[in-house]
């Protein structure tokens, strides 16, 4: 298992600076980072960062109040790097589960939930009553249309096979009846 560092932080710091300079010239505004070095150690994206690179090099133990700060930190990143100005759902890009951002949000996300991620098939049966292809396709579009979140899961290699979706978001939806036919 490869070791995520302060390399990775700061790479995505600077996606997320960039993307601020560019929202600043879109409002006609200069953003300014004078002594921006200086607040990359007091920020809440650098404290985050160094949480979630923490728990996904294997270093904290679960405990509820961790996973929840960690849960936290995982939203506040993936908000800051996936959300837009109307809070709609946005998918990740192609290859993004093949970066070193996407291993730090999988392992993450493995340690926050490895008790509720399950498998497509799981939740075909969980959310229709039955695991059959028609189902499992009900699923997939579900992932597709944002209704479901996804997850790789590491130790299967088959991207066909790996990917796993929590199970309270399965129940929530098939309580809804909002899957799609």
């Amino acid at each position: 298992m490869a070791l995520l560092n302060n390399t990775l932080a700061q790479e995505i710091i600077a996606l997320v600076r960039q993307r601020y300079r560019e929202l600043g010239n879109a409002l006609g505004e200069q953003p300014t980072l004078e002594n921006s070095h200086q607040l990359d150690n007091q920020s809440t994206l650098q404290s985050d960062l160094k949480l979630l690179i923490g728990v996904a090099n294997g270093e904290y133990h679960r405990e509820d109040t961790m996973v929840l700060q960690v849960e936290q930190a995982l939203t506040r990143l993936l908000g800051l790097l996936l959300g837009n100005v109307l809070h709609s759902y946005t998918t990740y890009p192609d290859g993004f589960w093949q970066t070193d951002t996407g291993i730090l949000v999988s392992r993450v996300r493995w340690w926050i939930s490895v008790d509720d991620l399950i498998t497509i098939s799981n939740a075909a049966a969980l959310a229709f009553g039955e695991n059959t292809q028609a189902n499992r396709m009900r699923i997939a579009r579900a992932i597709e249309n944002g209704l479901l979140e996804w997850v790789p899961d590491p130790a299967t290699f088959n991207p066909q096979q790996n990917k796993r979706v929590l199970r309270p978001q399965v129940e929530r939806l098939r309580d809804l009846s909002r899957l799609p036919e």
